[in-house]
């Protein structure tokens, strides 16, 4: 819970300063897109029949209208918690609609574990750079069964 406040207070933060800086936005391409993006995700991860809340923030950077790298963190409630590290391309074949592939690394308890990671989603542009981001991942870990990992992420680019 204190993750999901610090991490909604790092984002309105970030979305305060990027609107005071108003006419310094980078855009790519045509639409108009922030280069930047910052977003919080709440989700529920799937395993073994078994679910489980996922909160998670996520930072990624649009190199042009069609790809974009970044970064996440997640850390899902379960007996033994555990925090997945990641890093990710996304591809954006037609608007909003992206596809993604990620590798990182899970941490369930004591044990690091690899994982890679499959995406799709689409984002919703809200007013004033802000966006709403359904997605489901297929998350293939290392030494476990794979676990499907549903949400929403919402976040402001700038």
């Amino acid at each position: 819970m204190k993750a999901a406040i610090l991490a909604s207070c790092v984002l309105f933060s970030v979305g305060a300063i990027a609107g005071e800086a108003g006419g310094n936005e980078t855009h790519v391409g045509e639409e108009g897109h922030h280069k930047h993006a910052l977003a919080v995700f709440a989700g529920i991860t799937s395993e073994e029949s078994e679910n489980h809340g996922t909160l998670g923030i996520e930072y990624s950077y649009r190199i042009n209208e069609s790809w974009s790298v970044g970064g996440l963190v997640e850390r899902a409630e379960r007996k033994k918690d555990s925090t997945l590290v990641m890093a990710f391309a996304h591809f954006w074949p037609y608007k909003g609609l992206y596809f993604g592939a990620g590798i990182g690394r899970k941490d369930p308890g004591d044990n690091r574990e690899n994982a890679l990671r499959a995406t799709i989603g689409y984002e919703f542009e809200l007013s004033g750079g802000w966006a709403l981001s359904p997605q489901a991942n297929l998350d293939m870990i290392e030494h476990e069964d794979s676990e499907v990992v549903i949400g929403i992420a919402f976040g402001k680019r700038f």
